[in-house]
């Protein structure tokens, strides 16, 4: 049941692949008379060759360690802390994934989102939970994306939210952000990947999120979820934690 832990690497992993066959194809070939490059390039590769060992080795530790693994059993209750994305923005509300979620487990579901939501604001959601034997579902930081906060700013108030809601015998799970090509957007998901490290929270990864966004007829305006977005949610939440038998 777990679709992440054989997941395909990113794309730039393949890029970095090609580096050093490419490097060691154009050697042999220079015909210039300059016995120079060859020199460089033969130094270069083996540092070029250890960096890619390098990142892949640490990609596949990282996706290993924050990789969401199936429940062993449903959770008593479920707790969600979100944006609109997660509150819903019209008359959907019967119809908001968490809900969707909770009748397919049949198990209480406590919607704690807010539309407009951010890291600072979303420490009142937190402070409401108080079960222990429960799962919280953590859909926040979109707005603080999109309206340029400082990132360290928002590591804060991350950092306060996750820590306020670990405790014994509750999972954490959170969902990865799609990273759009906007300034900070890069260190947001570097920040969310330190901090679910720091507090053992595992991650829906960013590339599901995003495939749920970007599927045709999910949104309803290019972010906010349709009634067919919120069934996707559903399913990609199920597809990942369902417990296995």
């Amino acid at each position: 049941m777990d679709q992440l832990s054989g997941s395909r690497p990113p794309w730039w992993l393949y890029g970095l692949c090609l580096i050093p066959p490419l490097v060691s194809l154009n050697v042999p070939f220079r015909a210039d008379g300059n016995a120079r490059w060859p020199r460089i390039v033969r130094r270069a590769q083996p540092v070029i060759e250890f960096l890619l060992l390098a990142s892949v080795t640490t990609e596949l530790i990282e996706r290993h360690s924050l990789h969401v693994r199936p429940l062993a059993t449903l959770p008593t209750e479920l707790h969600v802390i979100g944006d609109s994305l997660s509150a819903g923005i019209a008359d959907e509300q019967q119809h908001l994934w968490p809900n969707l979620l909770a009748n397919e487990w049949h198990v209480p579901v406590r919607n704690h989102a807010q539309v407009g939501a951010t890291t600072a604001s979303a420490f009142r959601q937190a402070e409401e939970i108080e079960c222990n034997d429960c799962l919280v579902l953590i859909e926040i930081g979109g707005n603080d994306l999109l309206s340029g906060r400082d990132s360290r700013q928002i590591e804060a108030d991350l950092d306060r939210i996750l820590a306020r809601l670990s405790a014994p015998h509750r999972s954490l799970v959170m969902f990865e952000l799609p990273v759009p090509p906007i300034p900070g957007g890069y260190e947001f998901a570097r920040l969310q990947r330190r901090l679910a490290h720091r507090h053992a929270v595992h991650l829906i990864p960013r590339r599901e999120f995003a495939k749920v966004l970007l599927t045709p007829g999910a949104t309803i305006d290019g972010l906010h979820l349709s009634l067919v977005g919120h069934y996707l949610i559903t399913r990609l939440v199920l597809s990942t934690l369902q417990p296995c038998g």
